[in-house]
Protein backbone atom coordinates (compact mmCIF):
# COMPACT_ATOMS: atom_id res chain seq x y z
CA UNK A 1 0.00 0.00 0.00
CA UNK A 2 1.46 3.29 -0.88
CA UNK A 3 0.45 6.97 0.40
CA UNK A 4 -0.38 9.38 -2.28
CA UNK A 5 1.81 12.18 -2.88
CA UNK A 6 1.46 15.57 -1.82
CA UNK A 7 0.07 18.00 -4.60
CA UNK A 8 0.60 21.63 -5.18
CA UNK A 9 -2.38 23.39 -5.15
CA UNK A 10 -3.49 27.30 -4.94
CA UNK A 11 -5.12 28.68 -2.33
CA UNK A 12 -7.42 32.04 -2.44
CA UNK A 13 -9.43 33.78 -0.30
CA UNK A 14 -12.00 36.20 -2.99
CA UNK A 15 -12.30 39.89 -2.04
CA UNK A 16 -15.54 40.23 -2.59
CA UNK A 17 -15.59 44.38 -2.27
CA UNK A 18 -15.20 46.25 -5.50
CA UNK A 19 -13.49 43.26 -7.31
CA UNK A 20 -10.56 43.98 -5.94
CA UNK A 21 -7.39 41.47 -6.02
CA UNK A 22 -7.74 38.24 -3.68
CA UNK A 23 -7.18 38.70 -0.27
CA UNK A 24 -5.13 36.18 -0.17
CA UNK A 25 -3.42 33.97 -3.35
CA UNK A 26 -0.66 31.48 -2.36
CA UNK A 27 0.71 28.36 -3.28
CA UNK A 28 0.29 25.21 -0.87
CA UNK A 29 1.07 21.56 -0.61
CA UNK A 30 -1.84 19.47 0.53
CA UNK A 31 -1.84 15.46 1.21
CA UNK A 32 -4.94 13.73 -0.76
CA UNK A 33 -5.36 11.39 2.50
CA UNK A 34 -6.87 14.45 4.37
CA UNK A 35 -10.19 15.05 5.00
CA UNK A 36 -11.92 18.12 3.88
CA UNK A 37 -11.99 18.70 7.67
CA UNK A 38 -8.93 18.56 8.34
CA UNK A 39 -7.92 20.72 5.63
CA UNK A 40 -10.41 23.28 6.77
CA UNK A 41 -8.60 22.79 10.25
CA UNK A 42 -5.33 23.36 8.47
CA UNK A 43 -6.25 26.38 6.29
CA UNK A 44 -7.42 28.55 9.29
CA UNK A 45 -4.07 29.71 10.40
CA UNK A 46 -3.25 30.43 6.74
CA UNK A 47 -6.42 32.42 6.05
CA UNK A 48 -7.89 33.48 9.33
CA UNK A 49 -11.24 31.99 8.40
CA UNK A 50 -12.39 30.18 11.79
CA UNK A 51 -12.73 26.26 10.10
CA UNK A 52 -16.02 25.89 10.92
CA UNK A 53 -17.48 28.86 8.85
CA UNK A 54 -15.26 27.62 5.38
CA UNK A 55 -16.81 27.13 2.29
CA UNK A 56 -14.05 24.99 -0.25
CA UNK A 57 -14.98 24.71 -3.73
CA UNK A 58 -12.27 23.87 -6.42
CA UNK A 59 -11.74 23.91 -10.11
CA UNK A 60 -8.62 22.25 -12.34
CA UNK A 61 -6.48 24.06 -14.81
CA UNK A 62 -8.99 23.39 -17.68
CA UNK A 63 -12.82 22.90 -18.05
CA UNK A 64 -15.58 21.66 -15.75
CA UNK A 65 -14.46 18.85 -13.86
CA UNK A 66 -15.71 16.04 -15.20
CA UNK A 67 -16.58 17.69 -18.43
CA UNK A 68 -13.35 18.50 -19.76
CA UNK A 69 -15.11 19.77 -23.14
CA UNK A 70 -16.78 22.66 -21.29
CA UNK A 71 -14.87 26.02 -22.24
CA UNK A 72 -16.35 27.69 -18.71
CA UNK A 73 -14.87 26.49 -15.62
CA UNK A 74 -16.74 25.07 -13.19
CA UNK A 75 -17.16 24.47 -9.50
CA UNK A 76 -16.77 21.99 -7.31
CA UNK A 77 -17.97 22.36 -3.21
CA UNK A 78 -16.06 20.32 -1.09
CA UNK A 79 -19.46 19.55 0.79
CA UNK A 80 -18.42 16.94 2.57
CA UNK A 81 -15.96 17.13 5.55
CA UNK A 82 -15.69 13.81 6.30
CA UNK A 83 -14.61 12.38 2.69
CA UNK A 84 -10.87 12.51 1.32
CA UNK A 85 -9.24 15.84 0.00
CA UNK A 86 -8.01 13.13 -2.84
CA UNK A 87 -11.65 11.88 -3.66
CA UNK A 88 -11.70 11.85 -7.47
CA UNK A 89 -14.71 13.45 -7.68
CA UNK A 90 -12.97 16.70 -6.16
CA UNK A 91 -10.45 16.35 -9.60
CA UNK A 92 -7.41 17.99 -7.18
CA UNK A 93 -4.65 17.87 -9.32
CA UNK A 94 -1.36 20.18 -9.43
CA UNK A 95 -1.94 23.69 -9.90
CA UNK A 96 -5.72 22.99 -9.07
CA UNK A 97 -7.08 26.42 -7.10
CA UNK A 98 -8.75 25.95 -3.82
CA UNK A 99 -11.05 29.00 -2.91
CA UNK A 100 -12.13 29.73 1.06
CA UNK A 101 -15.43 31.49 1.25
CA UNK A 102 -16.02 33.16 4.72
CA UNK A 103 -19.09 32.33 5.68
CA UNK A 104 -19.50 35.03 8.53
CA UNK A 105 -21.29 38.30 8.62
CA UNK A 106 -19.44 40.67 6.61
CA UNK A 107 -19.26 42.77 9.97
CA UNK A 108 -17.22 39.77 11.86
CA UNK A 109 -14.68 39.96 9.02
CA UNK A 110 -11.34 41.28 9.37
CA UNK A 111 -10.71 42.32 6.13
CA UNK A 112 -6.91 42.38 5.64
CA UNK A 113 -5.23 42.90 2.23
CA UNK A 114 -2.35 40.52 2.20
CA UNK A 115 -0.84 42.47 -1.00
CA UNK A 116 -0.76 46.21 1.02
CA UNK A 117 2.45 45.54 2.81
CA UNK A 118 2.02 48.83 4.23
CA UNK A 119 -0.60 47.62 5.84
CA UNK A 120 1.03 45.18 8.08
CA UNK A 121 2.73 45.31 10.76
CA UNK A 122 6.45 44.39 10.31
CA UNK A 123 8.30 42.56 13.13
CA UNK A 124 11.55 44.07 13.86
CA UNK A 125 13.45 42.11 16.25
CA UNK A 126 15.03 43.75 19.21
CA UNK A 127 18.87 45.28 19.36
CA UNK A 128 19.78 42.71 22.20
CA UNK A 129 18.35 39.82 20.54
CA UNK A 130 19.94 40.24 17.25
CA UNK A 131 23.48 41.52 18.46
CA UNK A 132 23.26 37.64 20.30
CA UNK A 133 22.91 35.63 17.26
CA UNK A 134 25.91 33.59 15.18
CA UNK A 135 24.71 33.81 11.99
CA UNK A 136 23.81 37.40 11.22
CA UNK A 137 25.65 39.83 9.36
CA UNK A 138 26.35 41.40 12.60
CA UNK A 139 28.41 38.75 13.73
CA UNK A 140 30.08 37.91 10.67
CA UNK A 141 31.11 41.83 10.83
CA UNK A 142 32.52 41.48 14.39
CA UNK A 143 34.64 38.00 13.55
CA UNK A 144 35.92 39.56 10.29
CA UNK A 145 36.28 42.76 12.67
CA UNK A 146 35.05 45.40 9.88
CA UNK A 147 33.10 48.51 10.53
CA UNK A 148 32.95 49.36 14.07
CA UNK A 149 34.58 46.33 15.47
CA UNK A 150 37.85 47.32 13.31
CA UNK A 151 40.20 48.07 15.98
CA UNK A 152 41.93 50.39 13.85
CA UNK A 153 39.10 52.37 12.69
CA UNK A 154 39.27 55.97 13.70
CA UNK A 155 36.84 57.64 15.92
CA UNK A 156 34.37 60.55 14.47
CA UNK A 157 36.11 62.89 16.25
CA UNK A 158 39.79 61.72 14.80
CA UNK A 159 38.28 61.62 11.35
CA UNK A 160 36.95 65.17 11.64
CA UNK A 161 40.56 66.21 12.90
CA UNK A 162 42.03 64.24 9.58
CA UNK A 163 39.37 66.17 7.58
CA UNK A 164 40.93 69.58 9.17
CA UNK A 165 44.22 68.51 8.46
CA UNK A 166 43.79 67.78 4.95
CA UNK A 167 42.01 70.45 4.30
CA UNK A 168 44.24 73.06 5.69
CA UNK A 169 47.32 71.75 3.72
CA UNK A 170 45.21 72.20 0.73
CA UNK A 171 44.31 75.66 1.10
CA UNK A 172 47.48 76.44 2.20
CA UNK A 173 49.22 75.25 -0.86
CA UNK A 174 46.74 76.64 -3.16
CA UNK A 175 47.19 79.64 -1.23
CA UNK A 176 43.29 80.46 -1.27
CA UNK A 177 42.89 84.02 1.36
CA UNK A 178 39.28 85.85 1.29
CA UNK A 179 39.43 88.84 -1.37
CA UNK A 180 41.19 86.84 -4.52
CA UNK A 181 39.81 86.01 -7.72
CA UNK A 182 38.79 82.68 -8.34
CA UNK A 183 37.48 80.06 -10.95
CA UNK A 184 35.62 77.11 -9.39
CA UNK A 185 35.48 73.42 -10.75
CA UNK A 186 38.06 74.57 -13.63
CA UNK A 187 34.66 76.08 -14.93
CA UNK A 188 34.94 79.16 -16.27
CA UNK A 189 31.63 80.61 -16.39
CA UNK A 190 32.12 80.45 -12.35
CA UNK A 191 34.49 82.63 -11.54
CA UNK A 192 34.09 84.96 -8.81
CA UNK A 193 35.92 86.25 -5.40
CA UNK A 194 36.80 84.42 -2.30
CA UNK A 195 34.93 85.35 0.42
CA UNK A 196 35.16 82.61 2.91
CA UNK A 197 37.51 80.02 4.59
CA UNK A 198 36.91 78.22 6.98
CA UNK A 199 34.83 75.48 9.13
CA UNK A 200 30.69 76.05 8.95
CA UNK A 201 29.56 73.61 11.62
CA UNK A 202 27.27 71.22 10.77
CA UNK A 203 27.52 71.71 6.79
CA UNK A 204 27.34 68.11 5.18
CA UNK A 205 26.65 65.85 8.82
CA UNK A 206 28.72 64.11 10.49
CA UNK A 207 30.06 62.76 7.06
CA UNK A 208 31.46 66.43 6.66
CA UNK A 209 32.53 67.23 10.36
CA UNK A 210 35.88 69.14 10.41
CA UNK A 211 35.93 70.06 7.02
CA UNK A 212 36.62 73.74 5.44
CA UNK A 213 34.97 75.28 3.36
CA UNK A 214 35.76 78.31 0.70
CA UNK A 215 32.68 80.41 0.18
CA UNK A 216 33.03 82.22 -3.28
CA UNK A 217 30.81 84.95 -4.64
CA UNK A 218 30.34 84.10 -8.65
CA UNK A 219 30.15 87.16 -11.18
CA UNK A 220 27.37 85.25 -12.51
CA UNK A 221 23.92 83.97 -10.95
CA UNK A 222 25.30 80.08 -11.78
CA UNK A 223 25.64 79.52 -8.31
CA UNK A 224 23.66 77.85 -5.64
CA UNK A 225 22.78 80.02 -2.65
CA UNK A 226 23.04 83.59 -1.72
CA UNK A 227 26.25 82.86 1.19
CA UNK A 228 23.85 81.20 2.78
CA UNK A 229 23.88 77.15 4.11
CA UNK A 230 21.63 75.06 5.93
CA UNK A 231 23.29 73.51 8.59
CA UNK A 232 22.65 70.24 10.82
CA UNK A 233 21.95 71.19 14.35
CA UNK A 234 20.49 68.93 17.42
CA UNK A 235 18.09 70.54 19.57
CA UNK A 236 16.70 69.26 22.89
CA UNK A 237 12.87 68.54 23.83
CA UNK A 238 12.59 69.33 27.25
CA UNK A 239 9.35 67.44 28.64
CA UNK A 240 8.41 69.85 31.61
CA UNK A 241 5.61 67.36 32.59
CA UNK A 242 5.83 66.89 36.40
CA UNK A 243 5.26 63.14 36.29
CA UNK A 244 8.97 62.54 35.02
CA UNK A 245 11.72 61.96 36.50
CA UNK A 246 14.83 63.84 36.68
CA UNK A 247 16.73 61.37 34.36
CA UNK A 248 14.64 61.68 31.66
CA UNK A 249 14.09 65.73 31.89
CA UNK A 250 16.53 67.05 29.05
CA UNK A 251 17.54 64.20 27.24
CA UNK A 252 14.64 64.09 24.03
CA UNK A 253 16.58 65.63 21.35
CA UNK A 254 16.37 65.17 17.85
CA UNK A 255 18.32 66.72 14.58
CA UNK A 256 16.83 69.29 12.67
CA UNK A 257 18.39 71.92 9.86
CA UNK A 258 18.84 76.08 10.64
CA UNK A 259 19.96 78.47 7.58
CA UNK A 260 23.14 80.05 8.46
CA UNK A 261 24.30 83.52 6.66
CA UNK A 262 28.50 83.07 5.83
CA UNK A 263 28.46 86.40 3.51
CA UNK A 264 26.85 88.65 1.49
CA UNK A 265 25.86 88.27 -1.92
CA UNK A 266 22.65 88.01 -4.01
CA UNK A 267 20.48 85.46 -4.78
CA UNK A 268 22.61 82.43 -6.92
CA UNK A 269 25.72 84.31 -7.08
CA UNK A 270 27.12 82.14 -3.90
CA UNK A 271 28.73 78.58 -3.87
CA UNK A 272 30.72 76.59 -1.21
CA UNK A 273 33.49 74.76 -2.63
CA UNK A 274 35.80 72.34 -0.72
CA UNK A 275 39.60 73.48 -1.78
CA UNK A 276 40.88 71.05 -3.79
CA UNK A 277 38.16 72.56 -6.02
CA UNK A 278 39.22 75.99 -5.79
CA UNK A 279 42.23 77.76 -8.00
CA UNK A 280 43.07 81.25 -7.44
CA UNK A 281 45.21 83.84 -9.62
CA UNK A 282 44.62 87.48 -11.14
CA UNK A 283 44.10 85.40 -14.42
CA UNK A 284 40.94 84.75 -13.47
CA UNK A 285 39.42 88.22 -14.26
CA UNK A 286 35.68 88.81 -14.66
CA UNK A 287 34.99 87.36 -18.61
CA UNK A 288 34.33 90.22 -20.80
CA UNK A 289 33.81 91.22 -24.60
CA UNK A 290 37.44 90.95 -26.46
CA UNK A 291 38.01 95.21 -26.87
CA UNK A 292 39.01 94.38 -30.72
CA UNK A 293 36.22 92.26 -30.97
CA UNK A 294 33.75 93.90 -33.77
CA UNK A 295 30.03 94.59 -33.17
CA UNK A 296 27.80 92.51 -34.76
Amino acid sequence: MTTPADISVQIVVPNDTNNNPPLLSAERRITPSWTVSQLKSKLEPVTGIPASFQTLRTRGRGGRIGDPSSSSPGWVTLSDDSSLVGDPAYGLVRGSEIEILDGRPAAARQQFDFSDLAAVEKYQMPASQYEKLEDSVLAWKRRAKLGRFDPDQKSPAELAEERTRVDTEAVASRGITAGQRCRVGEDDARRGTVRFVGAIEGLGGAREAGCVWVGVELDEPVGRNDGSVLVEVTISNDDDDDDDDDETKGKKKEKTTKKVKVFECGAKFGVFARPEKVEVGEQYAPLGLDEDMEEV
